[in-house]
């Protein structure tokens, strides 16, 4: 099931707000976990499982790219 768009969008702001909190400073482990939960709701997914089961390989391939971005900044 498909997340409204306005729960899309706020995923989106706040997905956003976290790039921008990583070029100043390094975000905790938990903030980069927030940051890939809210990547699936940018994509209308309830959780990464969803959006795995989904089995779109390019949006895959997307998906867990940006996730490696988000979390590796917390490394």
């Amino acid at each position: 099931m498909s997340a409204p768009s306005s729960d899309n969008f706020s995923a989106f702001a706040s997905l956003n707000r976290y790039f921008a909190l990583i070029e100043t400073s390094k975000p905790t482990r938990q903030q980069a976990e927030d940051a890939a939960a809210l990547l699936c709701r940018v994509y209308g997914a309830e959780s990464e499982e969803d959006l795995l089961l989904r089995g779109n390989p390019e949006l895959i391939d997307i998906y867990q790219e940006m996730k490696g971005k988000i979390l590796k900044a917390a490394m």
